[in-house]
């Protein structure tokens, strides 16, 4: 029996299981850790079915293989979030022949990784008007994790107690739920909180800052401010500092102040802070108060509403005395010069524009006159101390000083002019007791025989005169001119009828009650010859003879 030995030749490849496989594993594993043994077989016998594993590509320094186990091992910690494949390219070799598997890793997601929000902080601005409802804000976590791992949910801790925002769970959006109010709160401080699906959580700060909007109106902080000031205060000086505030923030709440009305000529200006100033000289003898209105509005930019307030300020003028005192009273009075002492002829007035002991006037007399006239210190009473009598002096210039009480104090003087009033006191006077004349029979009707002269001393009426012929004149032959005087003949004269005449001459004034004086005209008529000689009888009647030559004389007798 030959027994023949067949001696292996290498001509058997290794031959993996699967040409693929698929593996999945944990991304937690580490360095070291042996995730599989990989196993190929070769047909072959001795060394020639030695098998030597080898990685080819794919493992990304991640993996290794153990040469002659074919023990796969992580080389360091996998990271599903980093790589979640690999396709590793794995060889199995017998020195001469070899044959290759293609190994399909999977990393499967473990819940290593908290949800990341995409800010380390948040902040937002919201306008204090915006409308309850309306989204202000959205903030952003991602969970680097797969599947439920990797599903983020959002909510709120508890420090939003009041509700004033809601928070989105799923896409992370803020809703503001109810009106906000700058002047109340400023600012809110939240913390969201982002969970994934196995309950891994982070937190962030959410900053919301509400900006103001311009919703409320500057404010005095009163609405009414008085001041009392002298009038004398020069341009310039401060009076009083109005303050207003507003609850609003930056321009919002910056302020301008205006003298809206109550100052027409302009007296006062005000400042930007609310200080009220004199502009131009006050004088309460003209303006004795103010009353201003203040407006303030606020410096909203445009086209912003800006809003106004009012505040009413008093401003009282106190006096200084400046002003002397003025008279009133007129200039000339008139007074009847039989006018008894003591009683008042006339009445100065004067008064002072000023205030209190400033126009407290009261009067003196200057001049010659204080045997004649006094005046009451308070009412001004011009009182006459002695008689007057208009034919010694017709009128009186007083100098009444009116003098205020102020300090120090002012006066002024007024003349005035004491114009004395007749009084029918003086009788007529003839300046001869008797007149005697002499004149012709034969003056013509209407020829002037003499003029009396009669004088009165009173004035105006009182010292008119009118002549008349109180007595005397028989059969009204002579006539007389009531107002010069003129005796004038006012029929024939006859001397054979009447020889002489002795006129009683009457001068009397025009006063309501006439005074009367006297005088003597006596008048006597010289003869002319104005008449023939007159036959005692006639006819006369004679016998004579004819032949008589001569009568006797006495023939007629």
């Amino acid at each position: 029996m030959v027994e023949i030995t067949l001696q292996d030749i290498n001509d058997n490849p290794p031959v993996f299981p699967n040409d693929i496989l698929d593996v999945t594993i944990e991304e937690n594993v580490g360095d070291g850790f042996k995730i599989m043994q990989l196993t190929a077989t070769d047909a072959d016998e001795g060394p020639n079915a030695l098998v030597t594993y080898t990685i080819i590509s794919g493992a990304d320094d991640s993996f290794r293989i153990d040469p002659e186990s074919g023990d796969l091992i992580a080389t360091k910690k996998l990271d599903r979030e980093r790589r979640s494949k690999y396709s590793l390219l794995v060889r199995a070799d017998d020195g001469k022949q070899s044959s290759d598997m293609r190994l399909n890793i999977t990393v499967q997601d473990i819940n290593d990784h908290t949800p990341q929000f995409s800010r380390a902080t948040y902040s937002f601005d919201i306008p204090e008007d915006m409308a309850p409802g309306s989204i202000v804000a959205a903030i952003l976590a991602s969970d680097s994790d797969s599947g439920v791992n990797g599903e983020v949910t959002y909510s709120l801790e508890e420090d939003d107690e009041d509700g004033t925002f809601l928070l989105n769970p799923v896409t992370g959006v803020f809703n503001v739920t109810r009106l906000l109010d700058y002047e109340a709160q400023q600012y809110y401080i939240l913390t969201a909180k982002a969970e994934d699906g196995g309950g891994q959580a982070s937190t962030v700060r959410v900053y919301f800052n509400v900006l103001d909007v311009n919703d409320n109106s500057p404010v005095f902080d009163t609405t009414m401010y008085s001041a009392s000031v002298s009038e004398s205060l020069p341009p310039g000086s401060s009076i009083i500092t109005v303050a207003a505030s507003d609850a609003d923030d930056g321009p919002n709440a910056q302020l301008l102040y205006k003298i809206s009305s109550g100052d027409p000529h302009g007296h006062f200006v005000i400042t930007r802070e609310g200080v009220l100033k004199t502009k131009s000289a006050l004088d309460r003898e003209t303006q004795s108060f103010y009353n201003l209105m203040i407006t303030v509005n606020d410096l909203a930019p445009p086209p912003v509403t800006r809003f106004t307030s009012t505040a009413q300020v008093s401003i009282i003028l106190l006096d200084v005395n400046d002003c002397p005192p003025t008279f009133t009273s007129q200039k000339m009075t008139y007074i009847q010069e039989n006018t008894p002492v003591d009683t008042v002829v006339f009445t100065a007035q004067a008064t002072d524009v000023d205030s209190g002991p400033n126009s407290y006037v009261e009067y003196s007399l200057r001049g010659p006159f204080g045997n004649k006239f006094s005046i009451g210190i308070i009412d001004g009473d011009v009182r006459l101390v002695g008689e007057l009598d208009r034919e010694e002096l017709s009128n009186y210039t007083l100098t009444i000083i009116a003098t205020d009480k102020g300090e120090p104090p002012l006066s002024s003087t007024m003349d005035v002019t004491m114009m004395v009033l007749d009084v029918n006191d003086n009788t007529p006077s003839f300046s001869q007791n008797i007149y005697d004349i002499e004149i012709e029979e034969n003056v013509l009707t209407g020829t002037d025989v003499i003029q009396v002269f009669a004088t009165d001393v009173d004035d105006g009426t009182n010292g008119q005169i009118r002549f008349s012929i109180a007595s005397g004149n028989t059969n009204s032959d002579f006539r007389i001119d009531s107002v010069t005087g003129v005796i004038s003949v006012a029929r024939q004269l006859d001397r054979e009828t009447y020889s002489s005449y002795s006129l009683v001459v009457q001068a009397s004034d025009r006063g309501s009650s006439p005074r009367v004086d006297r005088t003597t005209v006596n008048i006597v008529l010289l003869d002319v010859n104005d008449c023939s000689p007159v036959f005692e009888l006639s006819p006369y009647t004679i016998n004579a003879k004819e032949n008589l030559e001569n009568l006797p004389k006495n023939i007629l007798q």
